[in-house]
């Protein structure tokens, strides 16, 4: 079985959320690899706050505590379904959909903590619902994780919240969580401003760890996604399928019939489906 980051079709797209080369160590974030330095915890109650050229991270008491170029990258995408934004990073199969001409309220999805790999070789998984903007390469996104990412972890499942640019990622404090668990990944838009930007929060339900992004461009693109990396064997990967069920995108317009595009890794033997009631599986292969 091949290594993931070379299986991926979207890298032979032109535009990316990967940040250029660095000298310095890349880490594995939920959105592709970043220096190290550029990966950052967000203080308790903290929020993160975007200018035209600049993102700021805000502690509790709304101090800046640390500045981050925004992209310059402005990708030109069509506002239609044909296709979803482009990525360069691990994502092995996820499904997609383009939010119609009204603004997405809510996006909420329950899924169930996988068992655990019945082999460690040192794999990072990722699971997630998420949100991208229409012409900038970010992302909005409350994660899964298995095995040891930038923000912690290690050979056990842990949920934390992230907001990914092709320069930064940001990360709220991981929380373990069990196998068999039931997860609310939720994604919702708190207010519009009067320069036409956005205000959201991502979170799980009733475990600790928000993280609050103002001043953002919309966010258009819905994902349900498995990203990995450093898979070596199919035993790397949990048994089974995950179902993203009970999937609620809610625009101003009202509760949305959301129909999926997928991308598969056949390669790898990983297929997402999506369901007439709208749920999404992603199926691993036989160990």
């Amino acid at each position: 079985m091949k290594a993931p980051l070379f299986v991926i079709l979207a890298a032979l797209l032109p535009y990316a959320l990967a940040a250029p080369a660095q000298s310095e160590e890349m880490v594995q974030t939920p959105g592709g690899l970043r220096p190290k330095s550029n990966v950052i915890q967000i203080p308790e109650g903290g929020a993160i706050s975007l200018t035209s050229t600049e993102i700021h991270l805000l502690d509790a008491s709304q101090r800046i505590v640390h500045v981050a170029p925004r992209s310059e990258a402005r990708v030109a995408r069509a506002t239609n379904s044909t296709g979803p934004p482009p990525e360069l990073s691990g994502w092995i199969s996820y499904a997609y959909w383009h939010r119609p001409s009204t603004p997405i309220e809510n996006f909420v999805t329950t899924w169930v903590v996988p068992p655990n790999p019945t082999t460690d070789h040192g794999q990072l998984l990722y699971l997630f619902n998420g949100l991208q903007p229409q012409s900038e390469p970010a992302i909005l996104q409350p994660v899964l994780q298995w095995g040891l990412s930038p923000a912690g972890g290690g050979s056990y499942w842990a949920v934390a919240s992230w907001y990914v640019t092709d320069t930064t990622a940001f990360w709220s404090t991981p929380q373990q969580v069990a196998v068999g668990q039931s997860l609310q990944g939720i994604i919702q838009r708190t207010g519009q401003n009067a320069d036409g930007t956005f205000n959201y929060v991502t979170e799980f339900a009733n475990i600790p760890g928000v993280t609050n992004l103002t001043n953002s461009a919309e966010l258009v693109w819905a994902f349900e996604t498995l990203e990995t990396y450093s898979v070596t064997t199919a035993s790397d990967y949990p048994t089974g399928c995950t179902v993203f069920t009970d999937i609620d995108i809610t625009t101003s317009s009202g509760a949305e019939a959301v129909s999926w595009s997928t991308t598969d890794d056949d390669a790898d033997g990983i297929h997402a489906t999506s369901g007439s009631n709208g749920d999404v599986s992603i199926c691993y292969p036989l160990p």
